[in-house]
């Protein structure tokens, strides 16, 4: 049988593949599952090596089928914001049955998509359409959700999100190959909407900063739209990489060593011994915390950097109120402290606080599933993403 509610996320990032499998009962979330598979497949969020990403994403599906008992029919795709670009359009319709239902926001956002895609400037291929608001023709009221209201006329501003054609297409074929179908897809910065962040926040300038492995994404929101987001090519790994080289390590116990004993400020780091390197002579090196935190304060400090020329240059250094942080690089110790020294006190890493993950590397997922929810709403549909085993 079907388990209505259960939906199911694949989040392509810069270098890796997640997995979110959740339930939710009255507009609570609550984690079935949640993963991430590392694959040498996608760099920088492209597809290089399809036999890579298939056999990755394979692992990743049959663990979670496992752990489930169940089977996978359906996700939504979730794309990396590689190249992404964005555009507000105004659009209505007439509804002749004077009550809007889920069929007629459908054929809009079927109409915007036709319409849209025949344009001679078009940005990419979109890749999402997200309604910023409706209202209604007689009391011009701004609406969340439009089912049910009584009216001959409907308006929408929405948000189009357009991306490179070959990265959807690769995605999705790299899917279908497993017999699982896409039923929706959606950029990760458009999944911080509805959860990650409200609607308040986004009315001023606030900026998220993604860290990963190999990338930062920088993503400002102002008047609940994007305002920009931009993806460098610098991340955390580069700190691995700088530990495997001067120590000796494989990349197993150099991410663990960085993770365990990490420190993004130097200052009042306790030099404590962490490491003990043999030597070709048998004497013994001794590593200390604070020879650790040299090399993830300076690498953090790089990543800051990026960030500032980039606020410079779009213009916004001094007009962000808020900056959420979320990705794996963040969870390190007193990176939250080492930015707000940088960027000022309203900052914070925003990590999901549900039972099954804390970690903020997932926050972008498990906000976007929000998202999958108020979509099946507004169409009033009912999403059948997973079929339980008998």
């Amino acid at each position: 049988m079907m388990r209505s509610n259960v939906y199911a996320s694949l989040e392509f990032g810069t270098h890796s593949i997640k997995l979110l499998v959740s339930e939710f009962i009255n507009e609570k979330q609550n984690i079935l599952f949640i993963d991430e598979q590392v694959t040498s497949g996608i760099q920088i969020g492209q597809v290089v090596d399809n036999g890579r990403v298939y056999n990755d994403l394979k692992k990743l599906i049959v663990k979670c089928e496992d752990f489930l008992a169940a089977k996978i029919r359906a996700v939504v795709l979730m794309l990396p914001s590689i190249n992404l670009t964005t555009k507000t359009v105004n659009y209505n319709i007439t509804i002749s049955e004077n009550q809007v239902t889920g069929k007629h926001l459908k054929s809009m956002f079927n109409k915007v998509y036709e319409q849209e895609s025949k344009l001679s400037d078009k940005k990419g291929e979109i890749a999402s359409i997200y309604p910023n608001s409706f209202a209604v023709s007689k009391t011009k009221k701004h609406l969340d959700n439009p089912i049910g209201e009584a009216t001959r006329e409907i308006f929408a501003n929405l948000e189009l999100a357009y991306v490179n054609q070959k990265l959807i297409f690769d995605f999705i074929s790299i899917i279908e190959q497993l017999g699982i179908e896409v039923i929706d897809i959606m950029p990760s910065v458009i999944g911080y909407k509805r959860s990650l962040l409200t609607k308040d926040e986004m009315q001023d300038h606030i900026c998220v900063v993604d860290i990963g492995a190999n990338t930062t994404t920088i993503t400002i929101f102002y008047n609940q739209v994007i305002h920009s987001s931009e993806t460098f090519k610098i991340g955390v790994k580069p700190i691995t990489d700088e530990l495997m080289e001067k120590l000796g390590l494989n990349f197993e116990d150099a991410e663990d060593l960085k993770i365990t004993h990490g420190n993004a400020i130097v200052k009042g780091t306790n030099d404590e011994i962490v490491y003990e390197q043999r030597q070709q002579d048998g004497s013994i090196t001794y590593i200390t915390s604070e020879f650790v935190a040299n090399i993830v304060e300076e690498k953090y400090l790089q990543i800051i950097r990026v960030i500032k020329r980039h606020l410079l240059e779009v213009g916004l250094k001094n007009r962000i109120h808020k900056f959420i942080l979320i990705g794996g690089g963040v969870a390190i110790e007193n990176f939250e402290k080492l930015f707000k020294n940088n960027f000022g006190e309203n900052a914070a890493i925003r990590s999901p606080n549900l039972i099954g993950t804390r970690h903020p590397k997932y926050s972008s997922i498990i906000s976007a599933q929000y998202n999958i929810l108020y979509f099946e709403q507004l169409f009033a549909e009912r999403y059948e993403m997973v079929v339980l085993k008998k």
